[in-house]
């Protein structure tokens, strides 16, 4: 079983386990830890109907260290330097949870869990802008035929106007940047990438900014 397997078969039982722990027990008092959650709308390429339910459940903000190890990695070695420092992260910062295709039966539907593991957020003269590294291409909208099987850094650029609601938009690691006055990494030209989630809201309260002594 090759490690592209493994890691989807570990994302999977570990994203059933947060819903589990995110879903009140009878008679229990409930322990969850999520300690952010977003959701948001993905409408699917070349279908009109309803879009798909997105939710980033996040577990734990990463630290200033980590966001300074993607930073050198982008200047040391370009975009093909930030996969391997974010796998060197190991621990999971949170889930994002995306349906398959439409009109294509329940199973192609189930939900796939995909590792986030660098989160951050900043707070922002316009809201809030929420950046997510994945080891995944995250296929928003597209047929699961059309989903690479191999690694890739992706990252996830969410911002949030002050009415509370925001686009996210992706980039591969060609795509990434630094941005020096908001100290992150980001989706460089944002304003001309087309938004692949849309009605992006905060359903949970985002905890501490950066996170960085959690």
């Amino acid at each position: 079983m090759n490690d592209v397997r493994l890691r989807t078969i570990f994302a999977a039982v570990c994203a059933a386990a947060v819903c589990l722990a995110f879903s009140p027990a009878p008679n229990a008092a409930t322990s969850s830890p999520i300690i952010a959650h977003f959701a948001a709308k993905a409408p699917y390429v070349g279908d009109p109907g309803a879009p798909a339910q997105i939710d980033i459940m996040i577990e734990r903000w990463s630290t200033d260290k980590q966001l300074d190890a993607l930073r050198g990695a982008l200047a040391k070695d370009g975009s093909q330097g930030l996969l391997p420092v974010l796998q060197g992260m190991i621990r999971r910062a949170g889930v994002v949870l995306i349906p398959g295709v439409q009109a294509s039966g329940a199973r192609a539907r189930l939900r796939h869990p995909f590792n986030v593991y660098f989160a951050r957020q900043i707070e922002t003269p316009k809201g809030r802008q929420v950046i997510l590294g994945a080891d995944h291409y995250l296929a928003f909208g597209q047929p699961t035929a059309d989903w690479p099987a191999d690694f890739e850094f992706s990252l996830l650029d969410i911002r949030i106007g002050p009415d509370g609601r925001g686009v996210g938009k992706m980039a591969r690691a060609g795509n990434v940047t630094y941005n020096k006055d908001a100290k992150t990494i980001e989706v460089a030209d944002y304003g001309k990438v087309p938004a692949q989630l849309t009605e992006v809201r905060l359903d949970m309260p985002a905890g501490r900014i950066f996170g960085a002594k959690q």
